[in-house]
């Protein structure tokens, strides 16, 4: 294998916090994580403690990695729209690599049981769409200013009615 971090071909079978069976790079820390071996310790997952990070996860530049079993490019995964963290996925592989210090991350975000998920398509269609809102609110703040507060408190009141429908009409109507 070839480490898509940092080339190096030393690696060592390991298990990382909680005990999740891994392949470590001897030379930067990553590790690569088989999804089946993952869902097998999912299922005895011990209870770990949901403390701050350890270790800072590091920073990549986002060049394209290629995964260390099949040569393939590997995805690079959002795993929410609140955190720049972004995994790399071998779909074909059925594995994620994880570069030094991102288990901690995860864990520290509640996500450690959740790799399955983050990996679906579902998940990752919902983190776009929370971004495409989010940019979305940000213009029509722009766009309206100081009254943009006052317009999201009056959509979140009339998302409450019953007659919603009506009372749009009523407000776009003409006034005699």
């Amino acid at each position: 294998m070839i480490c898509p971090a940092c080339a190096s071909t030393h690696f060592q079978s390991t298990r990382i916090e909680g005990g999740l069976p891994a392949e470590q790079c001897e030379a930067c820390r990553g590790v690569l994580v088989d999804l089946e071996r993952y869902r097998a310790w999912r299922k005895t997952m011990p209870a770990v403690a949901l403390a701050a990070a350890t270790a800072e996860a590091s920073v990549t530049d986002g060049a394209v990695r290629l995964c260390p079993r099949t040569g393939r490019i590997m995805a690079r995964l959002k795993v929410d729209n609140h955190h720049p963290l972004r995994l790399d996925y071998s779909a074909a592989a059925q594995a994620i690599w994880l570069d030094a210090g991102e288990w901690d991350t995860l864990m520290s975000l509640d996500f450690h049981g959740q790799l399955d998920e983050i990996a679906s398509d579902r998940w990752q269609a919902s983190v776009q769409e929370a971004a495409s809102r989010e940019r979305i609110e940000q213009a029509m703040q722009a766009r309206f200013g100081d009254d943009f507060a006052e317009l999201a408190r009056m959509r979140a009141w009339l998302d409450g009615r019953p007659n919603r429908g009506e009372m749009l009409a009523f407000l776009g109507a003409l006034k005699d």
